[in-house]
C-alpha cells in the first residue's frame, strides 16, 4: 500500500471511531506503520475527528520525531512508537476511550 493510500485508509478508520461510540471529543487515535519507509502515521494532537484529513495526519519515526506534517503528533506517539520498535510485525494500533 502506498503512503497516500495508507493516509486515506487511516483517515477513514479514524472517522469510524466516533460513529461507533469508541471516542469522545479528541481522545483516542489509530496509528499505522508504513513498512516501506519504516515510519508511522498518527492523528494530530487536539484535532477533532471530523476535521481530520489524509493530509493532516502526522508522519513520524518510531522515536516521535516529526518527518511530515503541520500539526503536533498525538500525545500517544511515544507509546505507539515503542510498540512498533519492539514488535516489527505490528502494522497498526487502535487506542480508544470508550
Amino acid at each position: 500500500m502506498s503512503l497516500a493510500e495508507l493516509r486515506q485508509t487511516l483517515t477513514a478508520l479514524h472517522l469510524e471511531l466516533p460513529k461507533q461510540g469508541l471516542v469522545t471529543w479528541t481522545s483516542g487515535n489509530i496509528s499505522a506503520r508504513d513498512f516501506a519507509s519504516d515510519t508511522m502515521l498518527i492523528k494530530p494532537s487536539g484535532l477533532l475527528f471530523d476535521e481530520l484529513t489524509p493530509e493532516s495526519l502526522v508522519r513520524t519515526d518510531y522515536d516521535g520525531t516529526v518527518i511530515e506534517g503541520r500539526y503536533k503528533p498525538s500525545s500517544d506517539t511515544a507509546t505507539h512508537g515503542y510498540i512498533y520498535r519492539h514488535m516489527p510485525h505490528v502494522g497498526g494500533i487502535v487506542h480508544t476511550h470508550s
